[in-house]
């Protein structure tokens, strides 16, 4: 009989954020903090600072301080007095309690070959995309009422769907796979750079209202004191979803990613699927309490496999001594990298000289200290290692002498090298959105974040349902996005088109507007009346005092001013109602033709 898992979290138990000095999108402060490639190949592992050597930096936060929301057993301070000794550990290692793989419930559903968009469904559902709808709509209706009239942004909307709103991610996706320097250049007709996928599928500024009004969440009714309430909904909805899909393997790995927005992650060490996630929200440390910020991340991130007996990869800017206990309590493994100067560290590794290729251990309350020296000093901190216990990799490497030599390197570097880049890994393997750079709002940025990481962790239980089928993260994302363009229900939008070849409309035909010389009726006193309309009289006065007076309408000094190009004749002209007229009426009539035309146009 399978085993049952409950691997929910309580959302409401978090305690909210507290407001920080530091903006929540500000720049980074950047520190670096060394590794380096041992032997050549890719195993990367922290060391300290030598100017001799080339090295490899990582972006840090000079400090950082969060908030945690972890239970009371996984806090309580362990108090013990930290004597290091030179005898073998006597290593209490955790033994592994969970079944690994994808949720019983949701393989059901699946299937036995399903489609990439069939399990996408598993982790996005139709929730998930009601709840955006819902919110979209309802802002852009706040913004709206908020202006109190139709303003050129809004002039067009109109609610937008499930179905519109899918098209819209699919559209970004195919722009993360068809990087383009302008947004406008996905719907330009130019034969060189024309994508008609995006033209045929939405409008250019139906997609900018859609990003212009994107929301998340109920402006009325948000937490003001979280920090990331613009997209809690979404924060808390992914990483319990994350947990219920799929169960890790033994050994998972915590890091940070950092995108402009930094993100803790807890990560399976050989898939990379990510477990839960963190989003960095300025200085925060837990009132009443010793424990250092970088401890609460870990113990509140890896809430979800403490006791299980996993192994738990960190390197050198969370692991402790403290923390290793506190795992170690947790039946919880721990393997890192560690700064010689922690606190409650051996303090002789501070002045031990090491030769390359040797070795010094010390140990205490089950936890093994390892200082080995290569190319640099590395220190190493473990639960799970009782020795050095030294192993060749199989790999030589030339000395300075020009001899070949053997790469040894103890078993905890070569475990930690080996559990540790799952989150590195995932960040090298999602899209960048274009859309985000268009994104002033850092919630947006967010958002776009956590969409690539749920294709990602889609993406990976696509891959262990179907082990035969090789498919890369590229074409997961193509594929998902051409299935929702082909099964989704779009709207009829207005567009705009070539000019029509049918019959000029009502409004635009000439006998609607345009002056044409009328048939006036002879008087007692006058058999031949002159009398102008009030249109004809205005051009005529018009062109009187623009190109001279009555008495200069012949013809010779009507060529010679007649700048406009108006062509006269010096016959009469007979009208449409058999009236003639001579050549300044003709003149007129075409002078106020063409000022109609233009006041039209």
């Amino acid at each position: 009989m399978s085993k049952t898992r409950n691997i929910f979290y309580d959302s409401d138990s978090e305690s909210d954020f507290e407001k920080s000095e530091e903006e929540l999108f500000s720049d980074p402060e950047i520190d670096n903090y060394n590794e380096i490639q041992s032997e050549g190949d890719e195993d990367d592992i922290e060391i300290e600072n030598d100017d001799n050597f080339n090295i490899i930096s990582r972006f840090r936060r000079r400090t950082r301080r969060l908030s945690s929301s972890d239970s009371e057993s996984s806090r309580e301070p362990v108090s013990e007095e930290w004597i290091w000794e030179e005898e073998e550990n006597v290593a209490d290692i955790k033994s592994f309690s969970e079944i690994s793989g994808i949720n019983p419930l949701s393989l059901r559903r699946l299937g036995g070959n399903p489609t990439p968009l069939d399990v996408l469904k598993e982790v996005l559902n139709e929730d998930f995309w009601d709840t955006i709808v819902e919110e979209t709509n309802r802002y852009a209706r706040q913004v709206i009422e908020k202006e109190g009239c139709v303003t050129k942004k809004n002039q067009g909307w109109f609610p937008v769907s499930s179905d519109e709103m899918k098209a819209y991610i699919a559209l970004c996706i195919l722009m993360s796979q068809m990087k383009k320097p302008k947004m406008h250049m996905y719907w330009s007709k130019r034969y060189a750079i024309s994508t008609p996928i995006f033209a045929s599928t939405m409008p250019r500024d139906r997609f900018f209202d859609i990003s212009s009004f994107l929301h998340f969440t109920d402006n009325e009714k948000e937490n003001k004191d979280d920090r990331i309430r613009k997209i809690r909904n979404i924060v808390d909805y992914l990483n319990a979803k994350f947990c219920y899909l799929y169960t890790p393997d033994s050994e998972v790995a915590i890091d940070e990613a950092c995108f402009g927005i930094k993100f803790y992650k807890l990560c399976e060490s050989t898939s990379s699927y990510c477990i839960r996630f963190k989003i960095y929200v300025g200085k925060n440390k837990i009132q009443g309490s010793d424990i250092p910020a970088t401890e609460s991340v870990v113990m509140e991130v890896a809430q979800p496999i403490l006791k299980k007996g996993y192994t738990l990869y960190m390197d050198n800017f969370y692991s402790s001594p403290h923390l290793f206990l506190t795992l170690l309590k947790n039946d919880t493994n721990a393997v890192g990298t560690v700064r010689k100067n922690r606190k409650n560290m051996p303090k002789v590794f501070s002045s031990m000289k090491l030769k390359k290729g040797e070795v010094k251990t010390l140990s205490s309350h089950g936890l093994l200290a390892l200082k080995w020296r290569d190319k640099k000093d590395v220190h190493i901190l473990s639960t799970k290692h009782s020795n050095a216990d030294l192993i060749n990799t199989g790999k030589r490497r030339k000395n300075k002498g020009g001899d070949s030599e053997n790469i040894i390197k103890p078993a905890s570097v070569l475990e930690y090298n080996k559990g540790m880049g799952g989150v590195d890994k995932q960040d090298q393997l999602l899209a960048c959105f274009p859309v985000m750079r268009k994104c002033v709002k850092g919630y947006k940025k967010m958002f776009f974040y956590l969409i690539d990481m749920a294709f990602y962790n889609a993406h990976v239980l696509y891959s262990k349902i179907n082990c035969t089928t090789k498919a890369g993260i590229t074409s997961f994302r193509l594929a998902i996005a051409e299935e929702l363009l082909e099964q989704l229900s779009l709207p009829n939008y207005k567009r705009r088109g070539r000019p029509s070849s049918s019959d000029t409309p009502f409004r635009l035909a000439a006998k609607n507007w345009a002056h044409f010389p009328e048939n006036i009726p002879s008087t007692k006193s006058k058999q031949h009346p002159g009398k102008r309309g009030k249109n004809y009289t205005a051009a005529y006065r018009g062109f009187r005092n623009k190109y001279g007076s009555k008495k200069d309408s012949n013809e010779t000094t009507l060529r010679k001013k007649n700048t406009m190009g108006i062509q006269l004749k010096t016959t009469s002209v007979v009208g449409v109602d058999g009236v003639k007229s001579s050549p300044y009426d003709t003149g007129m009539q075409s002078l106020s033709l063409f000022q109609k035309s233009r006041s039209f146009l």
